[in-house]
């Protein structure tokens, strides 16, 4: 062959490409943090998450110790490293006065194992400290507990992320139900999600099976609408149902609180309506119009009655004087004042 014509001849190339040997994906150490029940839900999570990708997950709960974790972190599995998944809060519940120097020698081991650690970490209480600490070298998944508008925002999310319908603002129905009850409202909205048809908040309220909530809201109405009988059959219920008296006026006196400002807003702008008095307020729309409707009916003196009727009961209260007693003699006088001042007729209200 002419070494000349072959090296005119054109050389073939494959055109076929190889795929890249894949990275191993980075090991990371995740750590949530925060309210016991979100941080604690987000970790179990990402355990049954791992799980379900066919993972092998080592748990160590109250038998962590340092001993067992340097163990862990030194085995191997049938296909490579186990994911650790450690309750660093149980760990050290159980280690009694010498906690902090435990948790303190974990959190040492796990920051120098490095990428040799695949761990997911629960440490609810970690202080601020410790959650700079973590995020040196690890992930953290910091979940306070919700408050004030954010709890609403929180449940709000909650409500939609289940699928539940909702017309009306049924979260912050359930804020006013369960107060900061995070895992309560978590598990009532478990219970909601089965439930095929749309939620509103009068429904929400006859739906959940706290007797006592119920009551306080009709106990309000009641008074409110200047009804004593009902008012003090409601006030019965609720003092059979176990709900302590003081917590009974508490509720009360934050109504009336909230009746005071929407008075205020009405004096600058009578045509106020819900959704700017709740923002105004920083309250929730639905007790806020409630609220706005009770403040229709009042003027500065009635207004004044009525704060200085729960003031006076409440200070006896602290005072040492009978609680149940000091409750009743507020409820009729405040339901008596409401009386006087009941919605006119042909203002769009029941009578």
């Amino acid at each position: 062959m002419n070494p000349s014509a072959a090296s005119r001849t054109p050389v073939r190339c494959s055109t076929r490409s190889w795929p890249s040997p894949r990275a191993p994906e980075p090991v990371v150490i995740k750590v949530f943090s925060g309210d016991d029940f979100l941080a604690g839900r987000a970790f179990l999570a990402a355990v049954r998450e791992a799980t379900e990708a066919g993972r092998e997950v080592v748990r160590l709960d109250d038998d962590l110790t340092p001993g067992r974790l340097r163990e862990a972190l030194d085995q191997g599995g049938l296909f490579g490293t186990p994911q650790l998944a450690l309750d660093l809060g149980a760990a050290i519940k159980s280690q009694g006065t010498a906690a902090t120097g435990e948790r303190n020698a974990l959190i040492a081991m796990l920051e120098a194992a490095g990428p040799d650690a695949d761990a997911l970490v629960l440490d609810a209480s970690a202080t601020p400290a410790r959650q700079k600490r973590w995020r040196a070298f690890g992930e953290l998944n910091h979940l306070p507990a919700p408050r004030y508008g954010n709890l609403v925002r929180w449940i709000r999310a909650e409500l939609e992320g289940a699928g539940v319908r909702t017309r009306g603002d049924v979260a912050a129905t359930l804020h006013d139900l369960f107060g900061d009850d995070v895992p309560g409202v978590a598990a009532e909205i478990a219970k909601l999600r089965v439930l095929d048809e749309t939620l509103t908040p009068e429904r929400t309220i006859e739906l959940v099976r706290r007797p006592a909530a119920r009551n306080a809201f009709q106990l309000i109405d009641a008074i409110m609408a200047g009804d004593a009988a009902l008012a003090f059959d409601t006030l019965d219920a609720l003092v059979q149902s176990g709900e302590p008296p003081i917590k009974i006026m508490a509720a009360f006196a934050w109504q009336v609180d909230l009746v005071a400002g929407c008075v205020a807003l009405r004096d600058t702008d009578p045509d106020v309506d819900q959704g700017r008095a709740a923002a105004a307020l920083k309250a929730n729309p639905f007790p806020t119009g409630k609220a706005l409707a009770i403040a229709a009916r009042l003027d500065e003196a009635a207004l004044r009655s009525l704060i200085e009727a729960v003031v006076t009961a409440e200070h006896a209260m602290k005072s040492g004087s009978d609680a149940a007693w000091q409750l009743e003699a507020c409820v009729l006088q405040a339901a008596r004042l409401m009386a006087g001042r009941r919605a006119p007729a042909g203002a769009g209200r029941r009578s």
